[in-house]
Order: structure tokens, then sequence, then C-alpha cells
């Protein structure tokens, strides 16, 4: 185990001082950061303190509320388009006298009109006066709303506002994973054909055996993984608390634990499979070069689903998005994204682990046999008939 930390540590060490590491640690809280900014600026830029008039033809309003502030009466249609001109309200509603039969107004503004805030205020002033004789339970539960949740039939999943960070988290989440494990196999597969190249391998093996030598490589990843992964995530928390003082919208944002609590269940055994998998195309080939072409062409078995989105988004239980989600190196990202548009059954969700966790056992076994193979052929990559060969011990 102490072979395995100094690896781990030296592995970590090496890959969190590099540019390219540093530039993608912080190009993601920059960016995030830039958009907190932009949101609240322009949730500023659109905030208008200035009440909404209204002219009462109907004989409606008679009833005041302590928050009826943002709505002021006037007697004439004259008197508000001259408070309209002179920029002491930002708009007016004129109630004709039919208004309780045909329910129509008329809304004059210079250039905008009211902004959500005085249209919600002024909403809810006008059915407190429509509901004035009602019992005061009923006024309140008016003047509450509607709670909507949609049902979707197909899929089984409800959806709400308090539920929106269940569809735009997955999402999210899905492009991180591939930021930071397509970073990290990366790393992986550079690190072990370098060595490899230069010959520093066969140093190492001398002290440590191939296995401990894996492991403490894909462990020093892993935690540059996390590293990037919580720097996200925190950034992304710190930002929303900023935002959520200026922006209503994002106050109503729940943390989907399930969700969390699945991806967490997934990432660990995916990031092993993806860092077997560098290792046996590191150890396989004979430079970085060759390695990464054949990297490119197995990113694209983990990266499958975010090539499929328009399909997912007609239909997230396509049997094809089943078979992604069964199927070991696609299923954290078909699983990431089919939460956020419908529900995947625990059937799945248990299968699909047990393949992947076996997938990564049987890889990681396979990838020291490969590896091995490896380092007794300098200067020859090897084949795939060589690396199965290799894999049964022959």
């Amino acid at each position: 185990m102490r072979d395995i930390w100094l690896i781990a540590k030296h592995e970590y060490r090496r890959v969190v001082v590099r540019r390219g590491f540093v530039f993608g640690l912080m190009a993601i809280p920059l960016a995030i950061v830039a958009l907190v900014a932009f949101a609240i600026l322009v949730a500023k830029a659109g905030e208008n303190n200035l009440p909404v008039g209204y002219v009462d033809r109907a004989g409606v309003f008679n009833v005041t509320r302590p928050d009826d502030d943002r709505a002021r009466a006037y007697v004439d249609q004259e008197s508000a388009l001259s408070a309209l001109e002179r920029e002491e309200i930002q708009a007016f509603f004129v109630f004709p006298p039919d208004y309780m039969q045909t329910l129509q107004t008329d809304l004059y503004y210079l250039q905008d009109p009211p902004d959500e805030d005085a249209w919600g205020a002024f909403d809810d002033f006008v059915r407190a006066n429509l509901v004035a004789a009602l019992p005061d339970e009923v006024q309140e539960r008016v003047l509450q709303g509607p709670e909507i949740t949609v049902q979707d039939i197909a899929n089984g999943r409800k959806f709400s506002e308090d539920e929106i960070a269940n569809v735009i988290l997955p999402f999210a989440a899905s492009f991180l994973f591939f930021i930071a494990t397509m970073s990290s196999s990366g790393n992986m597969l550079r690190v072990v054909a370098d060595e490899k190249e230069n010959r520093m391998m066969e140093v190492m093996v001398t002290s440590v055996t191939p296995g401990r030598l894996i492991g403490g490589k894909a462990a020093g990843l892993l935690a540059a993984a996390l590293t990037q992964l919580f720097t996200y995530i925190a950034a992304i928390v710190i930002g929303i608390a900023i935002a959520s003082s200026r922006v209503t919208e994002l106050q109503q944002l729940a943390v989907p634990w399930a969700y969390m609590g699945v991806m967490a269940l997934f990432f660990f055994p995916a990031f092993a499979l993806i860092s077997a998998t560098m290792i046996a195309v590191g150890g396989a080939v004979t430079n970085v070069q060759q390695g990464q072409q054949v990297a490119g062409i197995l990113n694209l078995l983990f990266m499958l689903p975010l090539m499929l989105l328009v399909l997912l988004f007609e239909n997230p239980s396509h049997p094809i998005f089943v078979f992604m989600t069964l199927f070991p190196t696609t299923a954290f990202l078909s699983i990431s994204l089919r939460w956020g548009l419908g529900t995947i059954p625990l059937w799945q969700l248990g299968l699909s682990w047990t393949l992947l966790v076996a997938s990564t056992i049987f890889m990681v076994w396979a990838t020291a046999r490969i590896f091995r193979a490896g380092m007794l052929r300098y200067g020859q990559s090897l084949n795939l008939k060589a690396a199965l060969r290799a894999v049964r011990g022959y």
C-alpha cells in the first residue's frame, strides 16, 4: 500500500502543476463567475421599482392591502397618461365599465411593459379586489395561485418548479464528467506512453509490481479528477448562492439528492473503467501520438450518449438508450442524461451498476496483463491479437 500511495502522490503532484490542468481548473469557475455577473447585471438592468397605475371605471377596486404600494389609482386616463410621461409609473391599466362582464383591460406604456415583479404585484392586487366578497381562506388560496405539477405518462416522471434542478443538473453534470474524465484519461495515456517511450517504466517495474504501479497512477489521476470536479461544484454552488439574491428563480432550486447519490455510485467504477482502458492503450502502443489516435476512437464509446441528444429529447426510454444504460462504457452518461427527462426503472439501475463494476474489475485485470506484455516488447506495439493472447495468458 505504501508503494501505491507514493506513486499516487507523485502522479497527483505532477498532473496538478501542469499549465493545461491549472487552466482547465480555473476556466470553468471563471466562466461561472462571468455568467453569474451577467445574470445579476441583466436582472438589475430589468428592475423597475416604479408602481403600476390604473384607472378604475368599473368600480371594483375598493380593497387595499399592505403590499399594494405598487398599484396607484388615477381618476381618469389623462392624469394617468401625464404620470406615465413624467415617469412616475411604468405603465397603467384602464378598466372599462363592463370589465366584470368582459374581463378585458387596456394597457398603456411608453417603451417597455411592466416588469415581472410589478406585473405580479398588480395581479395580486386585482385578484384581492375581485375575491373580496369570498371567505378569508378562499381569498388566501386564490392569491397563492396554482401549483402545477406536470405528469409525464409515458415516462412516469413528475416535474414541478421545485424540481427544476432535476432537469438542469443532469446535463450540467454530464458535461462536467466529460471534461474531467476525458482530461484525466488523456493524462493517464500520456503518462504511461511517455514513460514507456523513454524507458522509465522499465526502471519503475523493477521496484514495484505492474498492478501496484497501475493502481497508484490511477489513484493519483482519480484524485486530480476529483479536484477538478469539487472545484467546479464549489464554484457552481457559490455562484448560485450569490446569484439567488438577485435572481428570484434560482431561490426555488432544490438539491436532487437522489440523483447525486446515484451519480456518485456510478462515477468511481466509470472512472476506473476509463483509466484502465487508457492504461491498456498506453501499454500497447509505442508512442503518445499512436496512443492518442487509438484513444480518440475508444472515447466515442464513452461519449456516444452526447451524440444522440436529439433522440434523447424525443424519447429518453428508447431501446437505444436502454441498451446504452446497460452497456458499461455508456452507462454513466446515459443514466445522467435520462434522469432529467424521465424515470429510470430500478432494475435498469441495478443491472447497469452490476455490469459496470464487473466490466471494470475485468478491465483492470486485463490491463495488468496487457501492460506486462507491452513492457516485454519495447519498440513494438501490441496488435489486437497479441493483446488478446496476453489477456488469455499465452
